[in-house]
């Protein structure tokens, strides 16, 4: 299990005395940035840094589940220096940037002259986790060898994949180290296996060469490798560029219709699909819910109707923010159909719940509410039991 946060802004700390101070079962020193390095000097081993924030819920997921574990425990601390470090204030915002900190939790593993040996982005299960601290051990896996083979001029096929599949481990950005790469091929030759499989694993921009020909070359594409897959490729790049448009600090509406018009206008088979998902998010951002209802509800209808999870999102965000009866009504349906697929109590069946009451059929709210407690009480290693409380407390508003 991989969970990756990556933050608008980059920043980094490193705090308090060198008192090896323990997190959990790791033993994380403190201090600052050249006592660790020095530690490790004189011990002669590598530091595992966690690159964490405080919002970070993979973090905290990290903190509770991995560090805490007896065998992780022992293997880091007989093998590293480890160094916990909060990445938002102090000394750390100077080593956010040296080390390119692009995502959360970062682990990263780096030699006592501060150099990066390896690195990964994204929580990991034990086993994993100890894999990880491995591999950054191994010569033949570690990123800092790939890295320093790249900026040598390495460029062939069987390395690019290794560095590439390196960076996405990393969260690190691939778009130069692609355009470097496919500077080295022939366009006729995009179409070959090894070219699509790069292309499909990390091609993200839109404004690329290899975009433009996936785009008139796409029959070409889809005869090879199935319309399918060379569908959902464009699919994602376009909305990639779509939620740029939408979210980023450049965000330009006259920018996100020209774009939609340039989509529509491609001749791409899912263009109607990926405009409507787009503009669920465009609305929900502007807080436009009397357009955000249209589109999300013909969304679902068109394309999505047996999706339980999108169905729970959407149909949670209009009891929320809606106020139609109508749109509430058909909300409650979604929300009805995403617990009949997937029975989750906490979830999908609280926001069915929730609906019911907000249509005015608060009795079955409760009784499908009570229900839901009972389910979440039988399982304990199933179900996380603080969300009883909240759901106490709904009931005890829905009874007034």
């Amino acid at each position: 299990m991989k969970k990756i946060i990556i933050p608008l802004a980059i920043i980094f700390v490193c705090t308090a005395c060198f008192s090896g101070k323990t997190f959990g079962q790791i033993k994380f020193e403190h201090g600052t940035w050249a006592e660790i390095k020095a530690k490790a000097k004189a011990e002669n081993k590598i530091i595992f840094m966690d690159a964490f924030t405080t919002w970070c819920g993979p973090c905290k997921w990290m903190v509770k589940n991995v560090f805490t574990n007896d065998t992780v425990a022992n293997y880091y601390n007989s093998t590293f220096v480890n160094a916990k470090i909060d990445m938002e204030a102090g000394e750390g915002k100077e080593l956010a940037i040296q080390y390119s900190i692009q995502a959360y939790p970062s682990l990263l593993y780096i030699d006592s002259n501060g150099e990066i040996v390896h690195r990964a982005a994204g929580s990991r299960e034990t086993a994993d986790f100890i894999q990880l601290g491995k591999d950054a051990l191994n010569p033949d896996k570690q990123f800092g060898v790939l890295e320093k083979k790249y900026k040598n001029g390495q460029r062939d096929i069987q390395f690019m994949k290794l560095y590439l599949a390196s960076l996405q481990e990393a969260g690190l950005k691939t778009v130069e180290p692609l355009a470097a790469y496919f500077s080295t091929q022939k366009e006729e030759d995009l179409t070959n296996r090894d070219n699509w499989n790069i292309i499909y694993s990390y091609l993200t921009d839109f404004k690329s060469k290899q975009f433009n020909y996936l785009i008139v070359n796409s029959a070409v594409f889809s005869k090879k490798y199935s319309s399918d897959s060379v569908n959902s490729k464009m699919y994602s790049i376009y909305m990639n560029q779509c939620l740029h448009l939408i979210y980023s600090k450049e965000a330009d509406s006259t920018g996100y219709f020209k774009f939609k018009e340039e989509i529509t206008k491609s001749g791409f088979a899912k263009s109607e699909e990926l405009v409507l998902d787009s503009d669920i998010g465009y609305y929900l951002k502007k807080q436009d819910y009397i357009n955000y209802s249209k589109v999300a509800s013909l969304y679902i209808e068109k394309y999505q109707s047996a999706n339980s999870s999108l169905l729970n999102e959407i149909a949670y965000e209009f009891y929320t923010s809606v106020q139609d009866k109508t749109m509430l009504a058909k909300a409650e349906q979604w929300s009805k159909k995403s617990y009949e697929l997937d029975p989750n109590p906490i979830t999908n069946g609280d926001t069915y719940a929730c609906l019911l009451s907000v249509n005015e059929k608060k009795k079955e709210a409760i009784k499908l509410e009570k229900y839901l407690i009972e389910i979440i009480k039988s399982d304990p290693n199933k179900y996380d039991q603080s969300s009883i409380t909240e759901m106490e407390n709904k009931i005890a508003d829905w009874s007034k």
